[in-house]
């Protein structure tokens, strides 16, 4: 089973620009599960209390992992730390950061990013 992993400006850019996660499904054959990680979370709250634009959006993305009911696991680095060392052939990293994409990628790792603000893709 593949482990799909959400990064912060992901979830962002989901609710931003009105990507449902079920486009998920139509990217893999194969059972998935949805994680993301307790610093994410934080990154979250923290954007949400600010008085940004994105502070509605990370209100909420933290209402859409209660809503899917996407797993959250403990690290203790920063989210960016953490996705790079968990990561593996079996995982697949949600985000739209560039710099990390190209360091998930160096290392072989699929990343899922947002195409175009209109949909998603795998690279």
């Amino acid at each position: 089973m593949r482990i799909i992993v959400l990064d912060t400006n992901f979830l962002i850019d989901v609710i931003r620009f009105k990507i449902d996660l079920d486009e998920l499904d139509r990217l893999f054959l194969t059972p998935f599960e949805l994680f993301t990680l307790d610093s994410v979370i934080r990154e979250l709250e923290e954007i949400s209390k600010t008085r940004s634009k994105e502070s509605k959006y990370a209100k909420v993305a933290l209402e859409l992992l209660k809503i899917k009911k996407i797993k959250i696991l403990k690290v203790k680095e920063t989210a960016d730390k953490a996705i790079l060392s968990l990561a593996n052939e079996d995982t697949v990293v949600a985000t739209n950061d560039i710099k990390l994409r190209k360091k998930l990628k160096a290392s072989g790792i699929k990343t899922i990013y947002l195409k175009s603000k209109k949909q998603l893709d795998i690279s």
